[in-house]
């Protein structure tokens, strides 16, 4: 995803404040359920969903064809992002899909 040893203007998105689980406890909740998953693959399927939704923000924002992917890994990773997508789910405003 972000090339080896980026680190993120504005810091790392926490779960405490939405009483969430972290990545380790998703994959320990996952293989206990019968899909074999560790921490690194819960946070990548993570980012792959979120980066879906950026590109469509980054699109409406004017970011050229050329920049979509790389400006949407970085609107992905960003924990202001995150906190807002978390907000929205939390407030029914945005629906989660089964």
């Amino acid at each position: 995803m972000m090339p080896r040893g980026y680190q993120s203007k504005h810091g790392y998105a926490t779960v405490t404040e939405f009483d969430g689980l972290g990545f380790k406890e998703i994959a320990l909740q996952m293989t206990a359920e019968g899909d074999e998953m560790n921490h690194s693959t819960a946070r990548n399927v993570l980012l792959r969903g979120l980066i879906k939704m950026a590109k469509p923000i980054c699109r409406l924002h004017g970011v050229p064809d050329s920049e979509i992917e790389t400006e949407s890994i970085r609107t992905a990773v960003d924990p202001r992002f995150q906190a807002s997508i978390a907000e929205l789910l939390s407030s029914g405003l945005l629906k989660a899909e089964e």
